[in-house]
């Protein structure tokens, strides 16, 4: 009788500890977690199992436990939130396969990533021809991220009878103020440049920018801090 005391008490505080951790730490949907977020729950899993049947392990050992894994995974996003260079460094940038038509096979080889694995993901999207595809990003989460090309968006401009306007790819240049490094693998930023355009709109210190993204037509768009809602 008290051993099944014993998992029925464990197996209420995993659940309310679990469901803590997930408030706590963010409120995501299974497309937005990330390589960490998965080990987590790995972890997660782990410590909850191995100590339902385990009588050795008692209450306060799985209370301590819960706790302090709450309180490292929330120490973390919050760092992961608060400093670019480190929230970049733990879930990843997104990646340009494919660049304004062209294949980057650098990272395709660097990612071992095939091409049927490429048009698999395509096809998903509707798209069955990489000639279709102006811009294609791999995004953090292992989605893929399509830009098509004027001519074959649905329904075309030319069925239209109207002149197809250029598609705009943009990156992020700037993020709470910090100017970065490189926010997609395969598209280098020019901090010369990003200063100089911000300069023309009127930011002469990069403090006073929330965010920033830069597009392929040379045009950087400034969302200022005073402007972005807390």
């Amino acid at each position: 009788m008290d051993m099944y005391m014993d998992i029925g008490i464990k197996l209420v505080i995993s659940f309310f500890g679990l469901w803590i951790i997930t408030f706590v730490t963010g409120r995501k949907t299974i497309s937005q977690l990330t390589p960490l977020d998965f080990l987590t729950s790995l972890v997660l899993s782990e410590i909850v199992g191995n100590t339902l049947y385990d009588d050795t392990v008692k209450i306060s050992h799985l209370l301590f436990a819960l706790a302090l894994w709450t309180t490292v995974s929330y120490l973390f996003e919050k760092a992961a939130t608060h400093f670019v260079k480190f929230g970049y460094l733990t879930e990843g940038r997104a990646v340009l396969l494919i660049n304004n038509g062209r294949i980057n096979q650098k990272w395709l080889n660097k990612y071992e990533m095939e091409y049927k694995q490429l048009l698999s993901m395509l096809r998903r999207q509707g798209i069955f021809s990489l000639n279709e595809v102006k811009y294609a990003i791999l995004e953090t989460d292992g989605s893929l991220s399509v830009m098509r090309k004027p001519e074959f968006e649905p329904p075309t401009a030319q069925d239209m009878g109207m002149e197809a306007k250029p598609d705009i790819l943009t990156v992020t240049v700037i993020d709470k103020g910090k100017l970065l490094e490189q926010s997609m693998l395969g598209k280098p930023i020019d901090h010369n440049e990003i200063k100089q355009k911000a300069r023309e709109q009127g930011f002469d210190s990069l403090e006073d920018i929330a965010y920033a993204e830069y597009g392929d037509n040379g045009e950087l768009y400034i969302f200022p801090k005073r402007e972005v809602l807390e």
